[in-house]
């Protein structure tokens, strides 16, 4: 697999650098359409399609341009017809990686005596094809796909999408891996709130290397991640002596802060319990969310997907994307399970009898 010019060398290198700088799988999923195959194989229609066979309702698709009349009346169809799409059903069938196009199986003519193309393709004005898969389960194909009104598409293009597809496969696993860490460490917070718990973990000069819960908001700690002096005072004696515990009173109420011993002389554990706190659920104007993302924030936390989203509100699972880039942003959050844990809790100052 060669490119002929250097220009597409180039453009396909700052594509890659760009792509390993992205930090989350929403936003690769953002730049793939947006941006890199915009620049790098110009169409008409550009897709993210998550295809599941088994149960269509679960399908997911991000189309570019966004098209409300392709989510609202050629969508439910697509979904029913799937199975009749030769890079599908070739990519199902022999786990073929490789990108190919509609017409390295089927003549214009075949492809347009399918019912796909009947109810759903030539609506859409789409005559050529280009497809590469990125992820493969039983039953359900990860992929992105091109599509043009006229002018098939050429080698050049496949070439391209053949040298951009592995890297966009290790990034979206990496960034996926990364995500399941976080959701971890997301839950982990959200027991320790429902238990109204903390940790904070510091290093011998007392500076906050890690913590989950609202355990710095409790303690007051210094922007910089410098515990109060009272606790760093109070922990210097606590891992030499038999005080392992101390009480402070804050304005969110009695906290207790137990010092455990941890495998590293370098780390110090801190858990802390709060004692008559008080929590009540989140408001609107607690994190600036607009009324639309307020709700969809709680279907969030309902555990429900963004077609289930999409399809309760009356929207395309695109904008309901976009709802919760713009919710992760105002809340400073990276997962789902994040927003469910900032809406489940919200600390107030307990009222003077």
């Amino acid at each position: 697999m060669k490119l002929r010019s250097s220009a597409d060398y180039e453009l396909l290198l700052e594509c890659i650098r760009e792509l390993h700088s992205l930090r989350d799988v929403d936003s690769v999923r953002a730049w793939l359409l947006d941006h890199a195959l915009p620049r790098l194989v110009p169409s008409d229609w550009l897709s993210y399609n998550e295809v599941d066979l088994a149960h269509p309702e679960n399908t997911v698709a991000i189309l570019k341009p966004d098209s409300k009349e392709f989510f609202q009346n050629l969508f439910p169809r697509f979904q029913e017809l799937a199975h009749q799409h030769p890079l599908i059903t070739r990519q199902m069938q022999l786990a073929d990686f490789s990108v190919h196009k509609i017409s390295d199986f089927l003549s214009q003519k075949s492809f347009h005596r399918l019912e796909l193309y009947r109810d759903v393709y030539r609506h859409m004005h789409v005559e050529y094809q280009i497809a590469a898969t990125i992820k493969l389960e039983p039953e359900r194909i990860t992929a992105f796909a091109l599509a043009r009104r006229q002018k098939d598409y050429t080698e050049r293009d496949r070439t391209i999408l053949e040298l951009l597809r592995p890297h966009l496969v290790v990034a979206l696993n990496n960034l996926t891996l990364a995500d399941k860490r976080q959701t971890i460490l997301d839950s982990t917070e959200l027991v320790l709130k429902g238990l109204s718990s903390a940790t904070i973990i510091v290093d011998r000069q007392n500076q906050v290397l890690y913590h989950t819960g609202p355990g710095l908001k409790w303690i007051g700690a210094d922007p910089r991640g410098v515990l109060p002096s009272q606790i760093s005072g109070w922990l210097a004696e606590a891992a030499t002596s038999s005080r392992q515990t101390m009480t402070l009173n804050t304005d969110a109420g009695e906290i207790e802060i137990r010092f455990v011993p941890t495998g590293s002389p370098q780390r110090r554990l801190l858990v802390l319990t709060a004692g008559s706190r008080h929590l009540v659920p989140v408001q609107t104007n607690d994190f600036g969310l607009s009324k639309r993302e307020l709700e969809i924030a709680r279907w969030i936390g309902d555990g429900k997907k963004n077609t289930e989203i999409a399809r309760i509100l009356g929207i395309s699972p695109r904008t309901v994307q976009k709802h919760i880039e713009h919710i992760f942003e105002k809340m400073g959050v990276k997962t789902r399970v994040a927003v469910a844990s900032k809406l489940l809790f919200f600390p107030k100052k307990p009222v003077a009898p």
